[in-house]
This record gives C-alpha cells, structure tokens and sequence, in this order.
C-alpha cells in the first residue's frame, strides 16, 4: 500500500495553511484589520442613509398590493 497520495494532499493542506497564516498576520501586522466597522458605512449615501431600507427584500408583504383577493 502506498502512501503517496494520502502524502501529497497532507503537503498540499499544510503549505495551503502556513499561507493563509502568514497573509493573515501580514494583514494584521500592517493594520488592514483595524478600521473594520467604519468602512462598512461607506456603501452609504444620502439617497439610502443608514437604517432605513430602500427595497422590501426583507420586509416584503405576504401579497402584492394590486392582487385581487381570492375569497371575493
């Protein structure tokens, strides 16, 4: 039974890791994560402020407002 296979994805996981790692503190050692919550404000504007919803993709009615009502 060989072992290579199983070998090589192990090498393949591990190299994989150790980069996401090392970007990940590169990041974080050059502040990239520091300003995390006030950028997410700058998709904002005066036409849709924030907290005040522009489109009912959440609070859509359970009917469209010209439907004809199906018990008449």
């Amino acid at each position: 039974m060989s072992y290579t296979p199983l070998l090589t994805i192990l090498l393949v996981l591990v190299v994989g890791a150790a980069i996401t790692l090392t970007v990940l503190f590169y990041a974080q050692r050059k502040g990239h994560f520091d300003n995390l919550k006030s950028e997410a404000y700058v998709i904002f504007d005066d036409d849709e402020p924030v907290g005040e919803p522009q489109d009912q993709v959440f609070d859509a009615p359970d009917e469209p407002t010209g439907a004809p009502d199906p018990e008449a």
